[in-house]
């Protein structure tokens, strides 16, 4: 029975993750009520690759995409896409030991959410902006306007994601603590050693 159980604690753990996270961001009682929603579901793609390696991160992004574009009630495809490609790239970060891993995370949260905002910028101009005759920089402005506050949002994210890591993690903890040094920049299966 033990077996069976750490057998399939990833999946079980993945799963109470992706329904936590997207009942947390789509339904308006809990945070969207206060206009509170981080996008968790981009995040713990991130999160998953840079701590378990790209093979969990590409996994849990398609399974998170799947539910950002089901739930959002978008067309599938794109945001399967970028989360797919974003918990696979994410794996393969240099992995960083110790308290400065937060500060790596947080430094790759900011980043991705200012591009993916530059990006819908892109396509919302590419998609009406010829018809509205508005200007690029219109759009780069409405999109950019939240850009300062949704970014705080998912670093909040990201630290309740990380707690509950921490709390529940997939994998068992191995109890050796490792002599290596602290930013290792070739790629492994595991990136994080705890």
């Amino acid at each position: 029975m033990r077996a069976l159980l750490s057998r399939i604690r990833p999946g079980l753990v993945y799963a109470l993750f992706i329904l936590l996270g997207s009942a947390l961001q789509f339904d308006g009682y809990f945070l969207g009520s206060y206009g509170l929603q981080a996008d968790f579901l981009l995040i713990f793609p991130l999160l998953t690759g840079m701590c378990y390696g790209s093979r969990d991160g590409l996994i849990i992004g398609l399974i998170c995409g799947f539910a950002r574009d089901y739930l959002a009630g978008r067309y599938f495809g794109l945001g399967m896409f970028i989360t797919f490609l974003l918990g696979w790239a994410s794996g393969y970060l240099p992995s960083v030991r110790g308290k400065l891993r937060f500060v790596f995370y947080a430094l790759v949260v900011t980043v991705v959410t200012a591009v993916l905002r530059l990006v819908e910028a892109i396509l919302a101009f590419g998609e009406q902006g010829y018809s509205s005759r508005l200007g690029f920089t219109w759009f780069l402005a409405q999109k950019g306007s939240t850009l300062p506050r949704q970014i705080l949002i998912n670093l909040v994210g990201t630290a309740l994601l990380l707690v509950f890591h921490f709390i529940m993690p997939p994998y068992p903890r191995s109890d050796e603590r490792s002599g290596e040094i602290m930013i290792n920049f070739e790629a492994k299966e595991k990136n994080v050693n705890r």
